[in-house]
């Protein structure tokens, strides 16, 4: 029986790639004659491709910072391993720990090697939710006396009341100073501030360096002084029953919904509506924000404080998040529209957002628009139930233009029309479509005109008119968001902890799965292009060849651009 080979030996260091990589090399030259390690190498075709092509060396400082310095207890797994090892269960589909850290034990410790793991040598379910813990307690502190992690408060089991809960959320309402307009000024008031060193901005980092950053090099985002964000929230159903355990006797007495507070393993959940499933769970409210370009939808920032807190706060956050987190990094990414639905539709984020110089694509919210009927500095100008003027025949007037220097829009008759003549460019007045069957400005070519500044009102008259093709352009791209939530369904996370902090870590796995699984899908089109320059694909086009694994692991096909 041959000698099993060895990697880490006694080395302290992080596994660096070109390490990772030599440990492949060396466990699948060593294993490729057992014809299960073989059948299961072939199976996995897609896995070892995308982690032989993901560079983990850009994180190594920041896992190293959530360890001490002083070299002193047992040795530690290699945080790289550890983080690898998440990422390729998240790839596989995996929901469970305990059964993730089975499967690095079966298949001849195929998973555990492709992790980076020695054979026979692979970590136990403690060790993963040690490694949760430490970028949840991130950067490292030393401990004092009376010191209560978060972590480890998060671990506890809350008393808790979700009536008593629900009935102060809304008897803290300002009806004079929303939430989102108090959240808004707060932000831009430290506009200059960076964000603070923890947990969100771990998870950040990790996301921007080991998939934004390698999707921008490698020309899947393109047009970066033009990016458009799209944003939405949904949930995050947690593994907690809804129902807690009961601290009365109110049950005995055939009472089954008594007021009293009850045990819950969750801190922070709470029975929310779900639009994306049409249902109402228990769980935690998340929001995203994502690009659609190229055909490809990737997720860029995720926040996810727990519990049911609404789109029109958590959005602000999440772009306020993003922007610091673009600039620290010094990328040239401009985001220079944001779209949105219509909970997004308020003046705290119309004011934030022109402060960035962003322009809001937000549709009206469908409870404010029976309340629009003129403008409030212009009486004789009527609205319709879209904000859009109305002309003396009462019909809505055409959106000409929109001068950025003056921040105007400019609306003129809606039965006059540009067409070509002859070559020239002139206006038609369609008299039969006006319902007073007259031309109330003959001498004007485009008139009456309408004059509206956009910081007048910039809810109801935004850069981008609502009735313009630019808008509609850019709503479609709202879509994307829709679709992450999917994605995010078949990477099956839904229900696999009770902590909302070790959810929003297996979140940004699956946002990194998105970019590199991208990545993949790009490759294979120029690895089948290549095979079949007809562009005919069958059944077995999809596949890399067995005898070239070894040289993909070497080459890192993926580093390329496409």
């Amino acid at each position: 029986m041959q000698e099993q080979p060895d990697l880490q030996n006694d080395k302290k260091e992080p596994v660096l790639h070109s390490e990772y990589l030599a440990h492949l090399r060396k466990y699948i030259s060593h294993f490729n004659e057992t014809s299960e390690f073989r059948s299961t190498l072939e199976n996995y075709q897609k896995e070892i491709n995308i982690l032989s092509s993901l560079n983990f060396d850009p994180v190594i400082q920041i896992l190293e910072e959530t360890y001490s310095p002083k070299n002193r207890g047992k040795k530690r797994r290699e945080p790289v391993c550890m983080l690898r090892s998440l990422f390729l269960m998240t790839l596989i589909r995996e929901k469970s720990i305990t059964k993730w850290v089975g499967k690095t034990r079966s298949f001849g410790y195929f998973f555990g090697i492709l992790a980076g793991f020695n054979f026979n040598d692979t970590p136990g379910v403690g060790t993963y939710y040690d490694f949760f813990n430490r970028l949840i307690d991130s950067p490292f502190s030393p401990y004092t006396r009376g010191q209560t992690r978060r972590s480890q408060h998060n671990a506890k089991e809350f008393e808790r009341n979700l009536g008593s809960e629900s009935d102060a959320k809304k008897e803290d309402r300002n009806p004079n100073h929303t939430k989102s307009e108090k959240l808004a000024n707060e932000l831009l008031a430290d506009a200059s501030k960076p964000r603070e060193p923890g947990f969100n901005t771990i998870l950040e980092d990790m996301l921007f360096l080991l998939a934004i950053k390698p999707s921008i090099e490698t020309g899947m985002i393109t047009e970066l002084d033009n990016i458009v964000v799209t944003g939405d929230g949904s949930i995050m159903q947690t593994a907690s029953s809804r129902y807690g355990k009961t601290t009365c006797e109110c049950r005995k007495k055939g009472d089954y919904k008594c007021g009293h507070s009850r045990i819950y393993s969750s801190r922070t959940a709470q029975i929310c509506y779900d639009h994306h499933h049409n249902s109402f769970v228990f769980g935690d409210r998340y929001y995203h924000l994502i690009i659609t370009q190229n055909g490809h939808d990737f997720p860029i920032h995720a926040h996810m404080p727990g519990g049911n807190e609404s789109d029109y706060t958590l959005s602000l956050t999440s772009i306020d998040r993003t922007l610091k987190m673009l600039n620290e990094h010094e990328t040239d990414v401009n985001i220079s529209a944001f779209c949105g639905d219509g909970h997004h539709d308020s003046y705290a984020h119309y004011n934030y957002l022109d402060n960035k110089n962003i322009i809001p694509v937000i549709p009206l919210a469908e409870t404010s628009k029976n309340v629009i009927s003129q403008l409030p500095d212009n009486k004789d100008v009527r609205l319709d139930n879209n904000g859009i003027p109305l002309c003396r025949a009462g019909m809505p007037m055409r959106h000409h233009q929109y001068n950025k220097n003056r921040k105007t829009h400019v609306f003129c008759c809606p039965v006059k029309r540009q067409t070509h003549r002859k070559g020239k460019t002139v206006y038609v007045t369609h008299i039969d479509e006006c319902p007073l069957k007259k031309d109330c400005q003959p001498e004007s070519s485009l008139g009456p005109l309408v004059y509206i500044k956009s910081n007048s009102n910039p809810r109801l008259f935004p850069p981008v008119s609502r009735d313009s093709r630019q808008y509609e352009k850019i709503m479609n791209l709202r879509s994307g968001s829709e679709r992450v939530n999917a994605y995010i369904d078949n990477y099956n996370i839904e229900k696999a902890h009770r902590n909302v902090d070790y959810s929003l870590i297996r979140l940004f796995l699956v946002y990194i799965a998105i970019h590199a699984e991208i990545m993949y899908k790009e490759f294979l089109k120029i690895e089948i292009s290549e095979k079949l320059p007809d562009n005919s694909v069958d059944a077995h086009s999809s596949g890399i060849e067995f005898d070239k694994i070894l040289t993909n692991i070497r080459d890192g096909p993926l580093n390329k651009p496409p």
